[in-house]
């Protein structure tokens, strides 16, 4: 275990290593509840994206991985689908970024434009979940849902190394969400800020 544990903090550092050395992506700016917001990559990295990896990997269970596939027919993103989904689903009023953490791994640190809508919240056990699913965009009839005008999602989490994103992904399959209106972002923040791209949050 603490030779897989090693392996993997090697490989966070070699990664972060490696994307201070990587070109500077052009900067993505667009609008967000009337705010203009800016997706950069920095060439030195915050001093926050090592407390990101180190918290992801101190707090998962074996083997410390999640699937590249969060389920079936939910398409697996990278850094620029997320980049592009901002600058248009986001920017056009039809796409949301859901962070799936707690507020208080969100508070330390989170992507720009997201919302934060915890993994259990989406529960089928939350008496609440379909209030969230209304403000998703489906519409509810006589305990009946129609998704049509749903939202296209984005979910992440702190990164590979956790749950909360396949969770909440699993969760809304379950209630009737299209899987074609979600996406999963695998890499999430541990793999966002090793990559230098802004975050938002106190400890920016």
């Amino acid at each position: 275990m603490k030779h897989a544990i090693s392996a993997c903090i090697f490989t966070g550092l070699t990664t972060t290593a490696l994307a201070q050395s990587l070109p500077v992506t052009e900067d993505a700016v667009f609008l967000f509840n009337g705010q203009e917001i800016t997706i950069s990559r920095s060439a030195t990295l915050p001093d926050t994206s090592f407390d990101v990896v180190s918290r992801a990997l101190s707090e998962c269970v074996q083997p410390c991985l999640s699937p590249m596939t969060a389920a079936q027919n939910v398409a697996t993103v990278g850094e620029l689908d997320v980049i592009n989904f901002m600058s248009t689903a986001i920017e056009e009023g039809h796409g949301l970024l859901v962070d799936a953490r707690l507020p208080d791994a969100r508070a330390a640190a989170h992507i720009p434009a997201s919302v934060n809508i915890p993994a259990a919240t989406v529960a089928e056990t939350n008496p609440f979940r379909d209030e969230i699913l209304m403000a998703l965009g489906a519409d509810h009839y006589q305990g009946i849902f129609n998704f049509d005008g749903a939202m296209d999602l984005i979910i992440f989490d702190d990164g590979p190394a956790t749950q909360d994103a396949p969770t909440f992904i699993t969760d809304m399959l379950a209630a009737g969400y299209p899987p074609e209106k979600i996406s999963y972002y695998r890499g999430g923040m541990q793999v966002w800020t090793t990559l230098g791209l802004t975050t938002a949050g106190t400890a920016q």
